[in-house]
C-alpha cells in the first residue's frame, strides 16, 4: 500500500497559474484573488461528453455561483484554437483557459501520466488564496459535483456573514 501526497489540497495556499484565454490574453488566478472566491475546474476538453455536460452545468448555474461571491475559471489542456472554438460555441459567462504545456495541470496534481492529459478536477479557492475544497476525479465520467460546489460556496458566504 502507498500513500499519495498532494502538494495542493484543502488548507494549502493556491499556486498562481497564468494561462491564455480564447483570445490569447494571459489570465492569472491572482487577477481574481482578493476580489472573489474562485471555483477553478479542470476538464478534459470539448471532445469529452462528460466534461462538456459538466461545463454546461457550470454555465447554466453561473448566476447562482456569481451570487455566492465566486467566479469560475475552467482549464483544459486543449490548444488555444480549440478553446476559442469551444468559447464561441458554448458562450460561457466565465473564462476558459488553455494549458497545452500542462503547467497548471501539474501544479494542481491533476496530471494523468497514462494519458499525458488531465483528470477532471475542481478547487474552491477563497479570496485569501487558500484552497477550501478539492476534488480530483479518477476517470472522465467522475466529474466534480456542481451541487456540492455550490453548497460549499453557500457555506463560505454564510460564514462570512457571521
Amino acid at each position: 500500500m502507498y500513500r499519495m501526497i498532494l502538494r495542493l489540497d484543502v488548507g494549502s495556499r493556491a499556486e498562481d497559474v497564468r494561462l491564455k484565454n480564447a483570445d490569447g490574453k494571459e489570465v492569472s488566478l491572482g487577477d481574481y484573488l482578493g476580489k472573489s472566491n474562485v471555483a477553478m475546474i479542470f476538464f478534459l476538453g470539448g471532445f469529452d461528453l462528460h466534461s462538456m455536460r459538466s461545463l454546461r452545468d457550470f454555465v447554466n448555474r453561473y448566476p447562482e455561483i456569481k451570487g455566492l461571491d465566486a467566479e469560475v475559471i475552467a482549464i483544459t489542456p486543449e490548444l488555444p484554437g480549440k478553446v476559442h472554438t469551444l468559447t464561441e460555441n458554448l458562450k460561457p459567462p466565465f473564462i476558459l483557459l488553455s494549458d497545452p504545456d500542462l503547467n497548471a495541470v501539474r501544479k494542481y496534481d491533476v496530471y494523468n501520466p497514462d494519458t499525458n492529459w488531465t483528470w477532471p478536477a475542481a478547487f474552491i479557492i477563497d479570496k485569501g488564496g487558500i484552497i477550501q475544497y478539492s476534488f480530483r476525479g479518477a476517470s472522465p465520467p467522475n466529474t466534480p459535483d456542481l451541487g456540492y460546489i455550490i453548497m460549499k460556496l453557500r457555506q463560505m458566504a454564510e460564514a462570512k456573514k457571521m
